[in-house]
């Protein structure tokens, strides 16, 4: 990262940092702001800045996280991707596949948001919400030509705080997420609502090898 660009990503993020605090959120690593809730989940806040042919590019995200969770559904998902029926590239040599599970399987990460579009009101259009909330992704030269962008990035930590106070519970997890859901679902013997579930995934998976070893790994699990 240039020096450019380490100093546009102090500006941002000191300009939330105070409302931040006040939630109890504390910044990591320049660009995550972080809390532990209640639950015993990770609510992250990142802010995510580039400088690519002479402009920046932002782009806003939030980020679930659950390491005891994610654990019991890595241990399934491991098993799937190890299954010899699972089907990689016939040119992908061992080494690959390793590292491939290897990365897969560390994830942390039970929802996340990227798009903040789905975050308008039940009844305002698309036009209404991108006119009065825009900053979540954005390229700009310098923050002259981004007016309000202060209280831009203060509406994005009041919509976040929403986003965190709907996802951090497990009913919402079990509603809008895949490997996750099922996990719970299985784990709170839900057997009827995980096989509801399950074929929804299955009908929106570009590929549903994966997600069929998962729920044969998974229904093997005690």
């Amino acid at each position: 990262m240039t020096q450019a660009t380490q100093a546009m990503l102090k500006t941002l993020t000191a300009a939330v940092a105070a409302e931040f605090a006040a939630a109890g959120f504390v910044l990591k690593r320049g660009r995550h702001f972080e809390r532990v809730s209640a639950s015993g989940r990770t609510h992250r806040y990142t802010v995510g800045l580039s400088k690519q042919k002479g402009w920046y590019s932002l782009h806003l995200t939030l980020g679930l996280l659950d390491r005891t969770l994610m654990a019991g559904v890595n241990a399934v998902l491991e098993q799937a991707l190890r299954d010899e029926a699972f089907d990689y590239p016939e040119s992908w040599p061992p080494a690959l596949v390793e590292s491939t599970i290897k990365e897969r399987v560390s994830n942390q990460v039970v929802a996340e948001l990227t798009d903040w579009r789905s975050l308008r009101d039940g009844a305002e259009t698309l036009e209404a919400f991108n006119a009065r909330f825009w900053i979540w992704l954005r390229t700009f030269d310098s923050l002259d030509e981004v007016p309000g962008w202060q209280a831009q990035l203060s509406a994005s930590v009041t919509l976040s705080l929403e986003w965190f106070r709907t996802a951090d519970a497990a009913e919402w997890i079990e509603a809008n997420t895949d490997y996750p859901a099922l996990y719970l679902l299985h784990r709170r013997s839900a057997y009827d609502a995980l096989q509801v579930r399950y074929q929804a995934l299955l009908e929106r998976a570009p590929d549903a090898q994966e997600r069929r070893l998962f729920h044969k790994h998974l229904s093997a699990t005690g």
